[in-house]
């Protein structure tokens, strides 16, 4: 998934709680007692999910890079060393960030409502007739603009939001003026993170496809926070299998790091095939590997397919054909 984070705090809660450290937010309104789903949406992230950062108050509000979540969000009492004006709560959800990547070029919020507002107006409209369905947004069509939700701290990004906001991986430039909003250096960022909101769909789809259970024969893994839906040929080594159910493993961290690194394959029955280089080795993954040599994995309704496990023998040099 991918989330977008607005702050116009520059202390954003101080120590480990400051910008690009986490995403945090208090748990009730004060004096109410109610919940925000724009807080509560914390809770939602996930490891491995991205965070693009909005910082400021327009016309000064700039996107200026993105984080990837460290691991799940969480209900904590532990407090930041400087909540401001939400010091009155007395717990707080919070999700840890790594990563953050700066943007090649900051892109400023105004420049993009006034060069895309037509589609972000239809965007927003459309969303408002998805009853429960619909997408936390975080901007409003409000006195007849486009305008920043007030309180909307962490909202939903998909890819035809990210597309209408910062365009394709060529940048984006003012229809009027042709000034460049998004660099094509930054328009390349963007899509790779695109790119990983894919990747992240087909995992999952991979591993709902396998129940959840590693396929490695008698592994019992079925934990989905240890196991990987994985591509067999790589996403970067062949598009046209990109998303194909067919080019996609569940395994475990161990078993899809092994697959990785070409300790083993499969070969064309669908059985454990050991790189014979590694039939020496010592480690007891490998010798692991070698007791389930010739044993087939778990299959799913859709089978791996012919032409990817090909890409993966290429790719670790392994051939089982001619064993």
């Amino acid at each position: 998934m991918i989330y977008l984070e607005m702050s116009r705090d520059e202390q954003h809660g101080g120590g480990t709680w400051g910008f690009t450290n986490c995403v945090w937010a208090p748990t009730e309104k004060k004096g109410e007692g109610g919940t925000w789903p724009f807080w509560e949406k914390v809770l939602q992230v996930r490891e491995g999910d991205t965070v693009i950062h909005l910082r400021g108050v327009p016309p000064d509000a700039y996107f200026v890079g993105y984080s990837t979540a460290s691991g799940d969000g969480f209900r904590t009492t532990r407090r930041p060393p400087d909540p401001g004006e939400w010091g009155y709560a007395e717990a707080f959800y919070r999700a840890d960030l790594t990563g953050f990547t700066p943007f090649h070029l900051q892109i400023n919020l105004s420049e993009v409502f006034r060069a895309r507002g037509a589609e972000l107006e239809a965007y927003f409209e459309a969303n408002k007739t998805l009853g429960f369905s619909k997408a936390n947004l975080f901007y409003v069509k409000q006195s007849g603009r486009l305008q920043c939700l007030n309180g909307a701290y962490l909202s939903d990004l998909n890819e035809e939001l990210l597309t209408l906001l910062f365009g394709n991986s060529t940048g984006l430039k003012a229809p009027d003026s042709g000034t460049v909003i998004v660099s094509v250096a930054t328009g390349s960022q963007i899509s790779s993170i695109r790119t990983r909101l894919g990747q992240n769909r087909f995992s999952e789809e991979i591993k709902k496809l396998y129940g959840n259970r590693c396929c490695f024969p008698d592994c019992e893994i079925t934990d989905p926070r240890f196991l990987v839906g994985s591509h067999i040929s790589r996403w970067c080594d062949n598009e046209k299998l990109r998303g194909e159910m067919g080019n996609g493993l569940c395994l475990c961290l161990v078993h899809d790091k092994a697959f990785e690194v070409g300790l083993f394959t499969l070969d064309e029955h669908l059985a454990v095939f050991v790189n014979p280089r590694e039939c020496q080795s010592k480690s007891t993954i490998v010798q692991d590997l070698i007791k389930h040599h010739g044993g087939k994995i778990r299959t799913s309704q859709v089978a791996p397919l012919a032409d990817a496990l090909l890409e993966h023998w290429i790719r670790v040099d392994i051939d089982p054909m001619a064993a």
